[in-house]
């Protein structure tokens, strides 16, 4: 690690200090649809706080996904239901928001949140940061959430359990691409292998996130990948999947957002744009990119965001019509970067 990490991290845990030594409840939350960050990120604290004798509780607003539930052997990751939490959100001594920063992505918890009497923390590595939150902890150079708070555990002089450290290990792969993206650092790999050291297993890790997939999934991608279409060059590729072709292959609760990334495996391409039609005329957006081609201010203007190679977004509107308008931000993005 180096000094520059370093010092955030101790900078970090100098301003949570005081405020988890006086707590005795808090929450974790992270944005609607949870990624691998979110939820490593969230299970890591948790980890930590509950061995500081801290009630604490992680409230999504979705399901643990199928690939993560490895990850909570402990059953803490619970559905928000406002009959059973929302008085606990209103009362608690700290709320963390992890792996994004804009409350309008809570879903049905921001309410709660917003009415809290909480101290609020965000701790995040997106370029991004919201004054809503009283304390912003924020490292645009993080390859991940996780790998901040497992630092950062560390600065306040803790040592992450083997579940905090399993959770870690899946923030840094999943948002680094089993490091190859480009924030991917020596610091990574530092962080990697001391979860290692501490009885990670890289097989069963990636079995559970990339191999749990159901025949449905394998069917839609199929469907997807078949209808590719290449523009400027060959650099821009781009799928459709429309919401019979997802009924047809019985794949209405998969997560689709993985297929777009085979596209990058094919050679010229350097964005990919996946584009899927919802049940309720919304699309959903998932835009990957190679180098430093940043799809997250194409997601940004659609009022998604993420990452700058991997990002997404959802918004209303026919699918039909709303191709050309995706597609061209994404078009003068490779002629702005070619």
């Amino acid at each position: 690690m180096t000094a520059r990490d370093r010092a955030f991290a101790e900078e970090a845990a100098a301003r949570l200090r005081p405020l988890i030594d006086a707590a005795k409840t808090a929450v974790l939350l992270t944005h609607v649809t949870p990624d691998g960050d979110g939820i490593g990120a969230e299970i890591c604290l948790h980890s930590y706080l509950v061995s500081r004798g801290i009630d604490t509780r992680i409230l999504n607003t979705d399901p643990l996904p199928v690939r993560y539930r490895f990850l909570d052997a402990r059953g803490a990751v619970e559905v928000f239901d406002r009959a059973r939490h929302d008085a606990f959100v209103r009362a608690a001594d700290l709320i963390f928001m992890l792996d994004n920063s804009a409350p309008s992505r809570l879903g049905t918890v921001e309410e709660s949140t917003r009415a809290s009497r909480a101290t609020t923390i965000c701790i995040d590595h997106h370029n991004i940061s919201d004054p809503f939150w009283k304390v912003n902890i924020v490292d645009q150079e993080a390859s991940a959430t996780g790998e901040m708070v497992y630092r950062i555990i560390q600065a306040l002089g803790g040592r992450p359990d083997f579940t905090g450290a399993q959770a870690a290990y899946v923030s840094l792969v999943t948002d680094t691409g089993y490091f190859r993206f480009g924030k991917t650092a020596p610091r990574s790999h530092e962080a990697a292998a001391e979860m290692l050291a501490q009885g990670v297993s890289p097989p069963r890790v990636f079995a559970e996130v990339y191999e749990r997939h159901s025949a449905s999934f394998v069917r839609l991608g199929g469907v997807a990948l078949s209808g590719l279409r290449l523009e400027e060059d060959g650099r821009l590729a781009w799928i459709l999947l429309t919401h019979k072709q997802v009924t047809d292959c019985d794949a209405e609760l998969e997560d689709t957002s993985d297929i777009v990334n085979e596209l990058l495996t094919i050679d010229q391409v350097r964005v990919a744009v996946l584009l899927k039609e919802l049940p309720d005329n919304r699309v959903k957006l998932s835009f990957r990119s190679k180098g430093g081609l940043d799809v997250n201010r194409v997601a940004q203007t659609f009022g998604g965001g993420g990452h700058t190679n991997a990002s997404g977004a959802v918004i209303p509107g026919r699918l039909a019509d709303l191709i050309q308008p995706v597609l061209e931000p994404c078009r003068e993005l490779l002629r702005r970067g070619a």
